[in-house]
């Protein structure tokens, strides 16, 4: 290696085409700064309600007696849930925990579809899919329906809530051991592990009796089949519920656990109709 230095220029910098000869600073396109602003504008509004929302949990627990044991932590039906709309603008969806919100005509129409599975005294467990809960309890609240969620964003919705983490699948509530009597799962991340999990939950919480519904991508079928093999989960047929995302293009299913369940298919207009009418 040489001893001497070669003396090198630095390179002029390139010239901005958006920059004005004077050296101001460059400017966004304006249909790009729209977007933008849009997009500012969305996370504030968000932001915004999801702290109202919060606020409204803290005044409710500052009211509550909080020393009730675990079998008496069951709501009564209470007023409505907000609505999936309201709720889609208060909660985004955090993809890297696989959340991908139902479409409101969708959640809407399988949360009545549900409630014609149920009396009022039957306990509806929600596993991983707040989107169906929400639709649920907008439609018509039921006391014994919870919500087992790992995030934490969802304790502000309802006392409802139960928090969830499938890496402790067995860490619950004493009351819920044995005692549902519907699952409702939406597993996340479409894979063997997180279904593994799933079901050692599900498996903890169902009575003899209860019912299996699981909804996933299509290319999880064979998974299904190998964990959901035996009641109360199984054996899993595919029924005629269509999913419907906002976000996803993948083909996604419903199955359920019972004989005949197969048949299981939204409502029509007309039938939903009918059903509000009995409520």
């Amino acid at each position: 290696m040489s001893s001497s230095a070669i003396p090198i220029s630095s390179p002029s910098p390139p010239s901005s085409p958006t920059s004005s000869a004077s050296g101001s600073p460059p400017t966004l396109d304006p249909s790009t700064l729209a977007l933008l602003n849009s997009f500012i504008a969305s996370k504030t509004d968000e932001e915004r309600r999801f702290n109202e929302l919060a606020e409204e949990a803290a005044s409710r627990v500052a009211g509550l007696d909080l020393s009730f044991s675990d079998e008496e932590a069951k709501d009564d039906g209470g007023s409505p849930m907000m609505s999936v709309d309201e709720y889609r603008a208060a909660f985004s969806e955090d993809w890297q925990l696989s959340q991908f919100w139902y479409t409101t005509p969708f959640a809407m129409r399988f949360a009545r579809l549900l409630h014609t599975l149920c009396t009022p005294s039957t306990s509806i467990a929600f596993l991983c899919c707040p989107t169906a809960f929400v639709a649920f309890e907008h439609v018509k609240p039921l006391r014994n329906a919870r919500l087992l969620e790992v995030d934490g964003r969802f304790s502000v919705l309802t006392r409802k809530y139960v928090p969830y983490d499938m890496e402790e699948p067995t860490t619950l509530p004493t009351y819920l051991t044995g005692a549902v009597d519907i699952a409702v799962v939406d597993p996340p991340f479409l894979n063997e592990y997180t279904n593994t999990h799933v079901v050692t939950t599900l498996r903890q919480i169902l009575c003899p009796s209860a019912k299996t519904i699981v909804l996933t991508s299509t290319s999880v079928t064979a998974i299904l089949e190998k964990l959901y093999d035996s009641p109360p989960l199984g054996p899993l047929r595919m029924t005629k519920v269509e999913v419907q995302h906002g976000q996803l293009r993948n083909d996604f299913g419903c199955w359920a656990s019972w004989e005949g369940s197969e048949e299981l298919e939204l409502l029509e207009e007309e039938q939903e109709v009918e059903e509000e009418k009995k409520d």
